[in-house]
């Protein structure tokens, strides 16, 4: 009965680890609802939960979780997984400065690319929530690390400018995203992650025209266009 209760607890870290890379408000409720919502809108997560409260009553189980999943799932379980490996090293690599995560870190490198930006510019290249692109610019301006300018050709327009704080924040850590990029790498041979880069990429730049021309279409439209297109991609 106790390890059940174990579970159930480390099921719940889990997802918690999840919701924090993907939202901003860490409270309670929101956390519920999330749980709630990804019930919906991922059925395979309800596989998983029962998977789990499986494997609790069975620990001694040698079939490894992520292999009662077909290949298409266990791709995507994957791929996020790596996503969130990374997200966690950065924030190690970044602890004890102004900006803590990734996003920061990649608003600053657009912005330094860009030389000046808008809001949305940054919110759109990354494939944002408004408010979440919203509340990770107020916390860079708020900072010191940017600063905004009206546009000399419409003064309606502000845009997002590096400041010197910025800059000098932007470099220490960029030296730190060098060292966990190696550092990731350091055990996966070069030979086995090039040859799966250009399969990441082409499913990368399908689904990023798809998202910019057709991300507020619903779900059923999506399928259908997918469905239209995948004799092109085959």
């Amino acid at each position: 009965m106790m390890g059940n209760k174990y579970a159930v607890l480390k099921q719940l870290i889990d997802l918690y680890e999840s919701f924090e890379l993907e939202n901003n408000q860490l409270d309670v409720l929101n956390f519920a609802e999330w749980i709630v919502s990804k019930s919906h809108e991922e059925p395979e997560l309800q596989e998983k939960i029962a998977d789990k409260k499986i494997s609790a009553r069975n620990p001694g189980a040698s079939v490894p979780f992520k292999n009662h999943f077909d290949d298409k799932i266990r791709f995507l379980e994957a791929a996020a997984g790596i996503a969130r490996y990374h997200e966690s090293y950065i924030r190690k690599a970044l602890k004890d400065m102004v900006i803590n995560s990734r996003l920061e870190f990649l608003f600053l490198q657009a912005v330094d690319m860009l030389e000046r930006a808008k809001k949305t510019d940054l919110i759109n290249i990354y494939h944002l929530e408004y408010t979440t692109g919203m509340d990770t610019i107020r916390r860079l301006i708020n900072n010191g690390l940017l600063f905004e300018i009206q546009d000399e050709t419409d003064k309606r327009i502000k845009l997002l400018i590096m400041s010197d704080q910025g800059r000098v924040v932007y470099e220490q850590a960029q030296k730190r995203i060098s060292d966990e990029s190696t550092m990731f790498f350091t055990a996966i041979s070069d030979n086995k992650w090039k040859k799966v880069l250009p399969v990441l990429e082409e499913i990368d730049d399908f689904h990023n025209e798809v998202f910019q021309k057709h991300n507020a279409k619903p779900f059923a439209e999506l399928s259908n266009l997918m469905d239209s297109l995948k004799h092109l991609y085959k």
